[in-house]
């Protein structure tokens, strides 16, 4: 007989069946999207995201957070294998981690310094995604608040998520996937360019340096004569300044070569750029003035700080060097919403600095950010190609605006792992070269 007043279903069971529900033509991405906001209310945790491996395994990429409390998605953001390693051995060797008190449990306190404290983030439920044995990304269910205990039904619903979720990215055979995070793999495909040329460059440098070591020496030795004229004093003075500046050439190769011990962690932008405003002023000299307004609202990034203040140094060392006889240079901060025309939609956090220089053609923007290319006479090159690589290890873009005789800005997008609260994100498309 069936009962006059069936039992209500349960939650976790209600986004199941819808997530189940979902037509199959739907978008993956979509799909993703649609199973973070259900999990968040089904098991009422404040942030589910998932995370999806990319770089040949080597990182997870995040394809959609959402906050429940704001209402809002976040794309993008990076965890790389090298510097979790023990979260990324327990994913590989456990269906689930159910971290109750995630600040200290051993498969996720390495987290703990880097991410979730800065978010407040206490307890943990992640469940593995696997298409068939390869476990290709995971569903991340992150509690804010006093630590809670994960139920049985709990860890049975996010195990459930994480095999709907396997069985739509299996039936587009990855495809659609790929193309969501195509953008992503062609500026990796840059990355790597980059790095053996980077690799190439230490060789070069470090040899370099050594023979004009041995040369520096014998001049030293040369100035030391009594028996040397006037006119050939004055010639290894010229020998020795050149040899110098070899010297200080090959230490800058050597610098953009080297291998950084980067620690990305949660990062408010407005307070590091807040924080570096007396570096910067002191970079400038009196001749510049520097202009710069606190955001009433800015998200959160996952970025090394030191990584983040070397790219905003060389935004506006370039500023300063375009504006020769002094100038203003402006430096904003905002939280952006990239639409889906875009190579890269999502939200995104922005450094711009912007300057009213001497500009640039469209040549010199579309070979700006490769390694060795400058229009400076003592340049060497790297400096644009050292931040375009901090941004794509983040996960964002970097994009110049500028014209000849109309000034430069320059913009870098971080991808955030946290949007402030009440915020409105500016909607933007970024500029295409035509």
């Amino acid at each position: 007989m069936t009962p006059l007043h069936p039992e209500p279903r349960r939650a976790t069971e209600v986004a199941r069946l819808e997530l189940a529900k979902l037509p199959a033509d739907t978008p993956l991405i979509r799909v993703i999207a649609r199973a973070c906001e259900l999990a968040t209310a089904a098991i009422c945790v404040e942030r589910v995201g998932v995370w999806l491996y990319v770089e040949n395994n080597t990182a997870l990429r995040c394809a959609d957070l959402y906050e429940r409390s704001k209402n809002e998605h976040s794309v993008g953001a990076l965890l790389r294998v090298a510097e979790f390693p023990t979260y990324f051995a327990s994913l590989s060797i456990r269906k689930a981690i159910p971290a109750e008190v995630a600040l200290v449990d051993p498969c996720t306190a390495e987290l703990a310094a880097a991410y979730m404290v800065p978010l407040g983030i206490t307890s943990m439920l992640d469940a593995g995604i696997f298409v068939g044995a390869e476990l290709v990304g995971v569903v991340c269910h992150e509690h804010v608040g006093p630590p809670r205990e994960w139920t049985t039904e709990d860890r049975d619903f996010v195990g459930s998520i994480a095999d709907l979720l396997a069985l739509r990215i299996q039936a587009a055979q990855v495809a659609e996937l790929r193309a969501a995070l195509r953008t992503h793999s062609d500026r990796l495909a840059a990355v790597d360019k980059a790095e053996a040329l980077e690799q190439m460059a230490a060789g070069l440098a470090h040899d370099f340096r050594n023979l004009l070591v041995v040369v520096m020496g014998n001049a030293d030795l040369l100035t030391l004569r009594d028996d040397l004229a006037p006119d050939a004093r004055a010639l290894i003075a010229g020998v020795l300044a050149a040899a110098d500046r070899g010297v200080d050439l090959a230490n800058e190769l050597l610098e953009f070569a080297k291998p950084e011990a980067a620690h990305p962690a949660v990062l408010n932008l407005a307070d590091a750029t807040e924080e570096f405003l007396p570096v910067l002023r002191a970079t400038l000299g009196s001749a510049h003035h520097l202009n710069y307004q606190r955001p009433a609202r800015i998200g959160q990034v996952l970025i090394d700080k030191g990584q983040f203040t070397r790219v905003l140094l060389n935004f506006v060392v370039n500023a300063r060097d375009a504006q020769p006889a002094g100038g203003e240079i402006r430096i904003s901060l905002a939280s952006v919403r990239l639409s889906a025309g875009t190579d890269v939609p999502g939200s995104y956090d922005m450094l711009e600095v912007r300057d009213r220089g001497v500009g640039m053609d469209r040549e010199t923007r579309r070979r700006a950010f490769e390694p060795f290319f400058t229009t400076k006479h003592h340049g060497t090159g790297v400096g644009l190609a050292v931040v375009r690589r901090v941004v794509d290890r983040a996960g964002g873009t970097v994009r110049i605006e500028s014209e000849p005789g109309r000034g430069t800005a320059v913009q870098a997008f971080f991808p955030r792992v946290s949007v402030s609260t009440g915020e409105t994100a500016e909607h933007r498309a970024l500029p295409t070269e035509s």
